[in-house]
């Protein structure tokens, strides 16, 4: 939402700086986006003409300007800019002329004394962006003119960032009356000449009471389409409008200045002297303004007269219903429409418009009036005409309910001390009603204020206008939960930061796919959880698994050339569980091309393979206790068959990683290079962490290990994991490291046979080991691997 700060000002009066409005807004929890400068900030700037245009006699790309200032008065200045040329009208700001917050000074420039400047447009502070050369005027232009007289005075765009449960804050009334809550000043109300109506309006019946509850209308007739004051251009422009004409443009400005959308219809198109709310048929066909035609349901609000519908309520109007050039009598609605019934139209149909964003989020219901007093005034006053009566067809008037509570009870939701006067201020100025005699309080909350309907939204304005530092965060009654992970260990974090360490890149997509990508993965979509109303094509579906939107991820790369890649997520899963949506957690990654070493283990660089991949999972998961990875019995669809393996945890399988299947591959147009995968689950591994039993570090070692090679030979059907269970089970006296070195099979050796050779490193943290009880170890070794594998030392 956009905040002109000269219009707000005509609501609540402010000394304030725009810096300092800026802190005020987001001490209230408005998020302000940018601020924006916007027409002349200078002065002394006049229109000159270029006359004559020497070289500098220092300078390979400075000239020598003379411009005619009028009155046979002329000025020489020094330039650089290219597009000068003889004949140009252009801004010159004189020696002492004030540009934003700086003063022009005398200058001497390559030893050549410039009296003065030709400006750029962001020079003068009219565009945001740098201007490349000179700003060249109109040539129809005086020469002498003040420069600022063409454009408007200095004003402040505020760019805010409004949440979904504040639609009242989506005006500029609306934002002054926060302001007026907060610096306790009044809001006034714009000037609006009564006008009394002559002759009926038309006939309303509202068919659908649900979708809308209120609706109000009024025929003018006899109006002129002119073209808008300039005021109101001005304004609406810097909303980022392109106005059109008054009849249009009024509709627009009162939106913005009121918060209430209005729309104006050509009463030549409205047959039959009335106007029906009703839902449209089944599959009829309605085009929308732009041309495109829609195929509704019973679903979609209608605004029609006998014959036709005429608007999509509350989102915009039909094609031929709208203001012409030669519009004469004009029908103009205000209505409240209910805010699901139009969210669901406009994400059916995919069309958004100022209006409907502030319908979905729900309008003032009694501001209704006050929008159409305004516009009636101001079409009258800028098109003229003779206005009927008005037509205000409201069943049944809303009422928020009223609060009951006790300042005691706000204090201690907020485990704060604010004193009684303080909160009877606040509650007082955003209160439409309030009751503060005896101990219970009563507050009921005006029209635009929807969501005060509770004690606790009570306690949350009490907390934001008196300032979030009047709750001490020691005597705070406030605290987190963590429902998913009741130990508190975030374990996305967690493996986020080891992955970014091991050099990944990390992605966050959206969590929707397609039924093309699911079932290359081998799923069915009858256990997959489809999106009733999916937001665009291909995002049918929530993702049972994260490595679809991965392998967009490397897809996309590879087509700008970025081949070597390492790429994660870590977010949630869902997948539908004989028939109920379940939620899982995962961390999965993808990797292809090669690898900087750096990043890695060592090297400049070498290609992904398993055993890389292999050593990545294992580092990963190397705190969890149990974790172990096997090969893939049951192999998914979607992997190469010979290449896969499990992570296992606690006798489940929690996860796999390997390499993916060509064809695979194929369906998401990947031909020319391997991908390498992993994808587990955290839910197991979060019953093996604790937030007070973390692995405590371990010093680094002071004295040097002692070194010995180990050779055994074993039946080629052990296992490396079996091997490393056995020497991590072996019971020691000393800290013991380990690696494989060398894998021996052929000749010398029995049929089924293999010999393997692991680098043992023993060490003690209090000395230097003795050979006695290294031996002493190494015989432990020997006899564990004996006992657990059939290995016999070679």
């Amino acid at each position: 939402m956009k905040i002109l700060y000269s219009w707000l000002k005509d609501f609540i009066d402010l000394d304030l700086t725009p810096e300092e409005l800026v802190k005020k807004l987001t001490d209230l929890g408005i998020e302000v986006a940018s601020v924006e400068t916007t027409g002349a900030d200078f002065e002394g700037v006049n229109v000159a003409q270029i006359i004559k245009i020497e070289d500098h006699p220092n300078s390979d790309h400075l000239h020598l300007v003379t411009l005619d200032l009028g009155g046979g008065k002329t000025q020489r200045v020094v330039c650089g800019a290219p597009n000068v040329a003889v004949g140009q009208k252009v801004p010159l700001a004189r020696v002492g002329a004030r540009l934003g917050k700086n003063v022009l000074k005398p200058a001497v420039i390559r030893g050549v004394e410039s009296e003065g400047m030709i400006c750029s447009s962001d020079e003068l502070g009219l565009t945001q962006t740098r201007a490349r050369g000179i700003m060249v005027l109109d040539e129809r232009l005086e020469l002498g003119t003040d420069v600022s007289a063409l454009y408007g005075k200095p004003d402040s765009l505020f760019d805010l960032e409004i949440t979904s449960n504040r639609p009242d804050l989506l005006s500029h009334l609306g934002m002054a009356r926060e302001l007026g809550a907060l610096l306790n000043k009044p809001v006034k109300l714009p000037e609006i000449k009564e006008i009394k109506g002559e002759g009926k309006a038309l006939d309303v019946e509202i068919r659908n009471p649900q979708g809308c509850a209120r609706y109000m209308g009024r025929v003018i007739r006899g109006v002129k389409n002119a073209e808008s004051p300039e005021w109101m251009k001005t304004r609406l422009a810097a909303m980022g409008l392109n106005p059109k004409n008054a009849l249009v443009d009024v509709t627009n400005y009162v939106m913005f200045e009121l918060g209430n959308p209005l729309h104006a219809f050509d009463l030549r198109e409205v047959e039959g002297g009335k106007v029906v709310v009703r839902n449209a048929e089944e599959g009829e066909k309605f085009t929308i303004l732009g041309g495109r035609e829609l195929e509704l349901n019973p679903n979609c609000l209608m605004i029609a007269d006998e014959e036709k519908a005429t608007a999509l309520a509350g989102i915009m109007g039909g094609l031929d219903s709208g203001i012409k050039d030669d519009t004469q009598d004009i029908f103009i609605e205000a209505a409240y429409f209910n805010p699901p019934t139009v969210n669901k139209t406009v994400k059916k149909f995919a069309v958004s418009s100022d209006s409907s964003q502030r319908f979905e989020r729900g309008t003032d219901i009694e501001g209704v009036a006050l929008a159409m007093r305004r516009a009636s005034d101001l079409f009258t006053q800028i098109c003229g005409g003779t206005a009927s009566e008005i037509n205000d067809v409201y069943p049944e008037k809303f009422e928020n309910p009223a609060v009951e509570f006790t300042p005691a009870e706000i204090n201690s939701i907020l485990g704060a001390q604010i004193p009684e006067e303080r909160l009877k201020e606040i509650f007082s100025r955003l209160a439409a009603e309030f009751n503060a005699d005896g101990d219970k309080w009563t507050f009921k909350a005006p029209s635009h204020r929807r969501d005060l309907n509770h004690k606790w939204d009570l306690a949350e304005e009490a907390a934001r206008f008196a300032g979030y530092d009047m709750i001490p965060v020691s005597t705070t009654k406030a605290g987190l939960s963590f429902a998913e992970n009741p130990k508190g260990i975030d374990l996305g974090k967690k493996f986020a930061r080891a992955l970014i360490g091991f050099g990944f890149c990390e992605c966050k997509n959206i969590d929707f796919v397609g039924e093309k990508e699911i079932k290359a993965f081998g799923f069915s979509p009858k256990f997959c959880i489809k999106v009733k109303n999916a937001l665009a094509q291909g995002w049918d579906y929530l993702r049972p698994t994260l490595l679809p939107s991965l392998l967009k991820n490397i897809e996309s790369n590879f087509r700008f050339g970025n081949n070597n890649l390492a790429l994660f997520e870590t977010t949630k899963t869902f997948q539908s569980i004989k028939g109920f949506p379940v939620e899982g957690y995962s961390v999965a990654g993808v990797l292809s091309g090669t690898l900087e070493q750096e990043k890695f283990f060592g090297a400049k660089e070498r290609p992904v393979d398993f055993y890389l991949l292999k050593g990545l999972v294992g580092a990963l998961l190397a705190d969890v206790d149990g974790v172990s990875l096997v090969p893939s019995k049951n192999v998914p669809g979607y992997m190469h068959p010979k290449i896969c393996m499990d992570i296992v945890l606690g006798g489940k399988t929690i996860g796999l990683f390997g390499k993916l299947h060509p064809l695979t591959l194929k369906a998401f147009g990947i031909k020319t290079q391997e991908v390498w995968v992993f994808e587990f689950a955290t839910k197991l591994i979060e019953k093996a962490y604790s937030a007070q039993d973390f692995k405590p570090a371990k010093d680094l070692p002071v004295f040097p290990p002692s070194l010995r090679d180990l050779s055994v030979v074993l039946d080629k059907s052990v296992t490396y994991a079996q091997i490393a269970s056995a020497l991590d089970k072996t019971p020691l006296d000393v800290s013991l490291s380990y690696k494989l070195i060398d894998l021996y099979q052929g000749e010398h050796l029995p049929e089924g046979k293999k010999s393997v050779t692991f680098s043992l490193a023993f060490s003690h943290s209090e000395h230097t080991l003795k050979d006695k009880e290294i031996d002493e170890a190494f015989n432990r070794i020997v006899e564990q691997l004996r006992t657990q594998t059939g290995a016999e030392l070679r």
